[in-house]
């Protein structure tokens, strides 16, 4: 064989492996695509009619979005990515990583006790840091919350008020002694604090400390902001309310789309947001598989991987977050599921089958 030749028939393998590998690379998306589409499609069947998710994942550094809807006619595939959903609990994280950026500044000391702002109040030493990661000791919600969420039970949150939550930190409440248990309460406080300490208002935090330097303009606690909202469902799949915080605006309140909190996972998985990359840090290890960082859980699956996690549900809509800083790899559901679902658990159960689909390929 000539020289000629020999590359002639060498430069034609090699673009054959390359149309090849192009091929194979197309046919696995395109499976990957298909898979993520088939466990959405399944779980969206098990809910009522006007039911929508958004989903947002990250992989190998590049986003994906489906977006889903079901209707009278059937499941619709829908452009979502930009639409806002209300992301309950997931506020936490936000509330933490808040905190988390001012303590990167040097403008807050997570050891801070917060009993100190508040003079006439309780008289137990509770951390910013305790308040964040669920060991302060406080209940999961204030005893005098129950007469407050009657005056409007669509919107519970909405009445509970500063005055209100005075008025609780000043009684002769008792501390749980459990080292860590899960508290609204503890958060409404950490949120509160933080408005207090900085003399700004929460949304004013928010801004400053995240979604401005993420670029993240569709998010927002500030209902009245908001565009492109997707309608709240109840368990029966009637409209429903929003809900809104007033004292405890830190527990529960934000908006966001898929696009946006990709960004924010983004920065979870390339520690380009020093807030971010503090929070996601161990504080309380639970057992063996379970720890606790600041606003987030986290998890040591069977598989060895470390997956570090929130989720939110509120009157209208669930939802669930995770991502994975070492693989890269992060999803995020929306959705308009209502808390009171019998099947919202579902929506958890989606996210963490997706983001176990992505991992394979680790």
């Amino acid at each position: 064989m000539t020289i000629k030749k020999y590359w002639q028939n060498r430069h034609s393998k090699l673009i054959l492996l390359s149309i090849f590998a192009v091929v194979m690379s197309f046919q696995n998306s395109v499976y990957a695509q298909s898979a993520f589409h088939q466990l959405a499609k399944e779980t969206i069947e098990k809910f009522p009619d006007d039911t929508e998710f958004a989903i947002g994942m990250i992989s190998n550094g590049q986003k994906r979005f489906i977006g889903l809807k079901k209707t009278t006619q059937g499941i619709e595939a829908v452009r979502n990515e930009t639409d806002v959903f209300q992301i309950g609990s997931i506020s936490k994280v936000f509330t933490s990583v808040i905190l988390a950026s001012l303590a990167e500044k040097d403008k807050i000391d997570m050891e801070m006790d917060t009993s100190k702002l508040y003079d006439t109040l309780y008289n137990h030493e509770i951390t910013l840091k305790s308040l964040a990661n669920h060991t302060s000791g406080l209940d999961r919600l204030p005893d005098n919350f129950a007469e407050s969420a009657a005056k409007n039970r669509s919107n519970p949150y909405m009445n509970y008020s500063q005055k209100e939550l005075y008025a609780y930190l000043n009684s002769n409440f008792e501390f749980n002694p459990a080292v860590y248990n899960y508290s609204n309460l503890g958060y409404g406080l950490l949120g509160h604090s933080l408005e207090k300490i900085t003399e700004k208002p929460y949304e004013e935090l928010l801004q400053e400390e995240i979604l401005t330097p993420l670029d993240m303009n569709l998010t927002t606690s500030n209902p009245s902001d908001t565009k492109n909202r997707v309608k709240a469902l109840d368990k029966d799949g009637y409209i429903a309310a929003y809900w809104t915080f007033d004292a405890l605006k830190g527990v529960g309140g934000i908006f966001s789309s898929s696009s946006d909190l990709l960004k924010f996972l983004y920065a979870s998985t390339n520690q380009t947001h020093p807030g971010i990359y503090l929070s996601l840090k161990e504080t309380l290890k639970i057992s063996d598989r379970e720890a606790i960082a600041l606003g987030w859980h986290i998890l040591n699956t069977k598989s060895g991987k470390r997956w570090i996690w929130q989720n939110g549900a509120v009157g209208g809509f669930t939802s669930c977050m995770v991502t994975n800083p070492e693989t890269g790899n992060a999803v995020v559901v929306l959705s308009n599921v209502s808390a009171f679902h019998e099947d919202m658990q579902r929506i958890d159960k989606l996210c963490f089958d997706s983001m176990q689909e992505l991992e394979k390929k680790k």
